[in-house]
């Protein structure tokens, strides 16, 4: 288990880095509800003890954001997580779960995530987009929770929102500078294209991480730096995200045990919003 923590955290810290705000306004209504599906594919590759461990990990989850009020500049969410299913190989094991499955639920995975799973978040974000406030993660929250980290995401929510400048056209362009938790990223945008209310936005950026958890009494360190890419479909008008891909990889090291373990990994990320 522990080589399982050390190589999926690698993977998981540079999927949670692949987003950042505009200073624009979205535009939500009240009452609106979306449904935000995202599949990551990723590939890490870790040296210990003089082997090479390659994990592979596809990891499907899905959202179901309410918006419930605005207030001021601000919106008030209810984010739910309704499904995960994850599919990992290593070292010759398989490891497969499905939340929907009661069997899955029962075993050593879905006691991990039982506390994630269909349990609501109320999540607030500014016109930007920017989180604002959330849950704080539970200390008696399952260590695979933690690894896969869906607060970094506002449980859903940068999925499904993107504020875009006034006066769009072709080739115009900006960039965001955040740094969160560890977590530090440049992401430059440009409109491709304008079709009516779908703007089509390209983005490149850098990620680098310093970030630390703890495991079973065991510290772990993880220090990637990275790049990224993609391109999404946005309503200029609400600021709702109709799809978006991105490709992205970094390396680095783990430091657990007094040891360090080089590491690289390579994450594809798509995601599909939907109104309900």
């Amino acid at each position: 288990m522990k080589k399982i923590t050390i190589l999926f955290t690698a993977a998981i810290c540079i999927s949670t880095a692949i987003k950042a705000q505009t200073t624009a306004s979205l535009q939500l209504a009240k009452g609106q509800k979306y449904l935000v599906d995202n599949k990551m594919e990723t590939t890490s590759s870790t040296e210990m003890q003089g082997q090479t461990m390659e994990t592979k990990a596809n990891i499907a989850s899905t959202y179901n954001i309410v918006v419930n009020d605005k207030t001021g500049d601000n919106y008030s969410l209810t984010n739910t997580i309704s499904r995960i299913v994850m599919n990992m190989s290593m070292m010759g094991n398989e490891i497969n779960f499905d939340s929907d499955k009661k069997e899955d639920m029962s075993g050593q995975m879905g006691e991990g995530l039982k506390d994630v799973v269909n349990h609501p978040q109320n999540v607030v974000i500014d016109h930007t987009g920017k989180i604002i406030n959330q849950p704080a993660t539970d200390s008696s929250v399952s260590q695979i929770a933690k690894q896969l980290n869906f607060a970094a995401s506002g449980y859903g929510a940068q999925m499904a929102f993107l504020a875009l400048p006034k006066n769009l056209k072709p080739g115009t362009t900006w960039t965001e500078k955040t740094d969160d938790n560890g977590i530090t990223r440049t992401t430059n945008y440009t409109i491709k294209e304008v079709n009516g209310n779908i703007a089509t936005v390209t983005f490149t950026g850098t990620v680098a991480t310093d970030t630390k958890m703890e495991q079973q009494g065991m510290e772990i360190t993880t220090k990637t730096s990275g790049k990224f890419s993609g391109e999404e479909k946005v309503d200029s008008k609400s600021g709702v995200i109709q799809s978006s891909n991105t490709i992205a990889d970094a390396s680095g090291t783990v430091s657990a045990m007094g040891q360090d373990f080089p590491t690289s990994s390579k994450v594809n990320s798509t995601t599909t919003v939907k109104s309900l």
